[in-house]
């Protein structure tokens, strides 16, 4: 067995003594420790089970550990302020008006292109 499962053992049983099963706890430094071992193991081409076989681990718990560690590498969450939705638009259509005789007339919004009295009524 490597040097670092036999010390990883020796610190599990210091850590839980009395414990058993699914009662054991690992510290966070034991845990990052164990996970940049995985990683480099598994990069050496081992697979996580046998890992965890030498570790006295689960694989299940190797890989939860390995997506904790992933976690706070990723992008953060960031606090928002919800607010009602505005009822004034910001950017208002413009409406260019062109007449049948060839007049022009810019920059209208809807509302008012419907203001413009029709002569040939």
């Amino acid at each position: 067995m490597e040097a670092r499962a036999q010390r990883f053992r020796k610190q599990a049983r210091a850590g839980n003594e009395g414990r058993s099963g699914t009662r054991r706890r690992y510290s966070e430094g034991l845990r990052a420790e164990t996970v940049a071992h995985l990683r480099r193991r598994v990069k050496g081409g081992a697979s996580v089970e046998a890992v965890a076989s030498e570790l006295g681990v689960s694989g299940w718990t190797l890989v939860r550990w390995s997506r904790r560690e992933s976690v706070g590498k990723g992008p953060k969450l960031r606090r928002v302020k919800v607010v009602p939705e505005s009822t004034e638009v910001t950017t208002k259509a413009k409406v260019t008006l062109v007449t049948p005789d060839g007049y022009r007339i810019e920059g209208l919004e809807g509302r008012d292109v419907g203001a413009i009295p029709n002569e040939s009524e």
